[in-house]
């Protein structure tokens, strides 16, 4: 049950005759009944109904600090063990071994994905994401070395492994009050989202096609920077996350003696221009006011002696904007630069827009965008949880995510939780070695779903 230390903010200093009204409310709304109505704590029963406990939402607060030590056990055991997208095995089987202690059901969506359901099996039916894969970076933090990563050239460098901690905490508060829910959940654990789509592939494996059908999405994202400090969380309405995509340019040419450069085809050359020529594209071809990036990030020519020319050269990198047309007119750009540029040295060319990474396809995000809704039910349930200041409207982003597939879908709102913490060293970015997350906020993020989810089941978009 939500208990009624909930109801004072948690920063705020313990009042006992508030305590004491407080829980005398609290008493009478566990005695009554009140289908699909939204009271206020203080105004229970002033009309003549009585507010259920689950929409007092300084208890869920109340009761994810309760399962904070469980999510950070979690976190640190998924962070040992850290698998790249579509590899999930072993995060997979903790997710279902949790679930399965505490009763929950759940079935395989897109393997190793899994989607567990918690509540009445009736509409309305709300989703709440985390995504379980890590990234191909070795782990260079300054946490004791018994709780880095065990597996050499792999990291939890995004925070996905706090992410499914904090769905499983969830999941145990959620399930704890079952009886109680006015619809349904379903607890999504998206495997893929570091560059695969998985969001996309479980929507296409059955999840769009689940009845009663989805109504809403949420999702959280720990933030690790400044605008964002650990206490606070991250949101706005409309498009929050850029669309993304990957290209992979080859230049081939004609290898030879590099003392007689005329005589050969110089890919090395043809490809630093590359390079260059793709810069103008967002700085001199892009308007200013629209935001796009073209970021080469791999350069693969020669081999290992300095008197000999290569015959190939790769060009890799990424590409991203916030409005969607502007990131379909990114391709041909890139084509056209590189075509160009090949024409002028002599080069043939061949660009790729899906190149494969570990053995697996590269796919591209469009844009994440916000509904306006559920980005104020978001906004409303963390202001009445962690007050007006924790709260901040943030700036739209160039990180894309996969969520964005779920916000084409259904109402949907992806949340930041404000990780930034110089004293626990939580100051690094993401997909860095040496990032740190704050457990400090996993309760945070625990209260943000249970919240999300309880207020959409009871008012919909309606409170």
């Amino acid at each position: 049950f939500l208990t009624s230390r909930s109801f004072h903010d948690d920063r705020a200093r313990f009042d006992p005759a508030v305590d004491m009204k407080l829980r005398a409310v609290l008493l009478l709304a566990t005695i009554c009944v009140a289908p699909h109505v939204a009271v206020r704590a203080d105004d229970a029963c002033a009309d003549e109904t009585c507010a259920s406990h689950l929409n007092d939402l300084r208890g869920v607060l109340a009761n994810a600090e309760d399962v904070a030590d469980y999510v950070v056990r979690l976190r640190r055991e998924l962070h040992l063990q850290p698998e790249l997208m579509w590899t999930e095995h072993k995060t997979s089987a903790v997710v279902k071994r949790e679930l399965t202690a505490m009763g929950v059901s759940f079935e395989e969506i897109s393997a190793p994905g899994v989607v567990a359901t918690i509540g009445s099996g009736s509409a309305p039916v709300v989703a709440l994401r985390a995504d379980m894969d890590a990234l191909p970076v070795t782990e260079e933090s300054d946490i004791p070395l018994e709780r880095r990563s065990q597996i050499p050239g792999k990291m939890h460098a995004c925070g996905h492994d706090g992410h499914t901690a904090m769905l499983l905490g969830a999941a145990k508060v959620l399930k704890s009050v079952e009886p109680e829910l006015r619809g349904t959940v379903r607890l999504v654990f998206q495997p893929a989202e570091e560059g695969g789509a998985g969001a996309r592939r479980m929507l296409e494996d059955g999840l769009r096609r689940a009845t009663p059908p989805i109504e809403s999405s949420f999702a959280l994202h720990n933030w690790p920077y400044p605008e964002t400090p650990s206490g606070t969380v991250g949101i706005r309405d409309g498009t929050i996350m850029a669309g993304s995509g990957s290209f992979e340019i080859t230049f081939t040419g004609a290898g030879g003696h590099a003392a007689v450069p005329h005589k050969n085809v110089d890919v090395v050359v043809c490809g630093a221009a590359a390079v260059m020529a793709t810069q103008t594209i967002v700085s001199r071809l892009t308007d200013p006011l629209d935001s796009a990036l073209v970021s080469t990030t791999i350069f693969k020519a020669g081999g290992e002696a300095s008197n000999v020319m290569g015959d190939r050269a790769v060009l890799a990198g990424t590409f991203r904007a916030l409005d969607p047309r502007t990131f379909e007119w990114l391709h041909g750009r890139i084509e056209h630069v590189a075509a160009a540029t090949g024409a002028a040295h002599g080069c043939d060319v061949n660009v790729d827009f899906f190149p494969v990474s570990n053995g697996v396809r590269r796919e591209e995000y469009p844009p994440t965008v916000n509904d306006v809704k559920a980005a104020a039910l978001a906004s409303s349930v963390a202001t009445s949880m962690f007050g007006d200041d924790a709260v901040v409207n943030v700036s739209p982003v160039m990180p894309a995510e996969d969520f964005s597939f779920f916000a084409e879908e259904w109402p949907s709102a992806m949340m930041w939780l404000g990780a930034y913490n110089v004293t626990a060293g939580a100051t690094w970015p993401l997909h860095s070695g040496k990032y740190v997350l704050d457990e400090s906020v996993l309760h945070r993020g625990v209260a943000m779903h249970v919240a999300y989810a309880t207020e959409f089941m009871s008012t919909g978009f309606r409170g």
